[in-house]
């Protein structure tokens, strides 16, 4: 197992000799590192660059209060969400004042815990390692969400993205180039006469097969911002932004190449092997056209290629 990487705890406090204290006091722990500053605007601009796993803060400063501190602190996290997710850094106010209106403001303003000074070693030791182990607990969970999310945007048979990740790019793909004024094509086929090649060799033969078109397709398309996805049954979509409707058919083009050279057998196929047929349709996404029209634009050109003997690629001429 790769070693694990040290908490980081931010000790903010005025006083270096207290700072110098809690330091020597936190250095007990053997998977911790200290670091400190001595006024908020230190302490904010630490936070940002390095976000620490816990704060230990004095609640008078010199520059600013505890309070707004934690404020700022709790403002700027929801600005830093990730996958959906804001994160969370336990905050502990130091206080030489035992005052409970105080503790309560600073519950309100984003702190988690208060720590009376002169502070016991064993429970500043304690409470440390109590609110480490919640962030501990808050990253697995995390960590958990994101590999959920990942996996409900994943086909199950075929590997590649699914119909729900084709349709949210679509939309974030749709907004940006609509913002950019760049085009933005898609990409829609299938595998030609499936039904019948499930028929005649059974549906375990149709998975097979869906999963091996699946991998050529996907290493049909050369660059990351595009995708290939399992828009239902045998059918496959691509979204290809900043993609023309000349740069779209050169893609389909080798996707329909890529599938046919599987060399896949099928008896009521094209001359007796496994093809797909694609239609495609390019647009410069606006708000006054809705993404809808687009895929129903490359549907039509898949039916038209369909018509013509398919094994084809064939685009939306309106």
């Amino acid at each position: 197992m790769p070693p694990q990487t040290k908490s980081t705890i931010l000790v903010v406090d005025p006083s270096a000799s207290n700072r110098s204290l809690i330091s020597e006091c936190l250095a007990q722990l053997p998977d911790v590192k200290v670091v400190v500053a001595a006024d908020g605007a230190q302490a904010l601009a630490q936070f940002r660059t390095s976000p620490p796993s816990l704060v230990l803060m004095d609640i008078a400063l010199h520059d600013t209060d505890g309070l707004s501190l934690a404020k700022s602190m709790r403002s700027w996290e929801r600005t830093a969400e990730c996958g959906g997710v804001a994160p969370w850094t336990p905050i502990v106010f130091l206080s030489s004042v035992m005052d409970e209106d105080v503790l309560a403001e600073g519950i309100i303003a984003g702190g988690d815990d208060f720590l009376y000074k002169p502070v016991s070693e064993v429970v500043l030791l304690a409470k440390v390692r109590a609110m480490l182990r919640i962030v501990a607990m808050q990253q697995e969970i995390h960590a958990a969400h994101q590999q959920i999310k990942a996996l409900s945007l994943i086909d199950g048979l075929t590997n590649i993205p699914n119909r729900r990740h084709f349709d949210e790019t679509l939309r974030a793909e749709w907004k940006r180039c609509s913002r950019l004024k760049t085009p933005l094509s898609i990409v829609i086929g299938d595998v030609d006469f499936f039904k019948q090649f499930n028929d005649i060799y059974g549906h375990q033969a149709g998975d097979e097969c869906l999963k091996a078109v699946a991998g050529a397709l996907n290493e049909s398309l050369f660059r990351v911002e595009d995708i290939v996805a399992r828009y239902g049954g045998e059918e496959f979509a691509a979204i290809l932004p900043g993609t023309d409707a000349s740069g779209a058919h050169a893609v389909a083009e080798r996707m329909r190449s890529s599938a046919r050279e599987l060399c896949i057998p099928h008896r009521s196929g094209v001359d007796g092997m496994i093809s797909c047929s694609f239609g495609i349709a390019s647009i410069i996404p606006s708000c006054e056209t809705p993404a809808p029209n687009l895929i129903q634009a490359a549907d039509e050109s898949l039916y038209l290629a369909k018509r013509n003997g398919r094994n084809q690629v064939r685009a939306f001429s309106s």
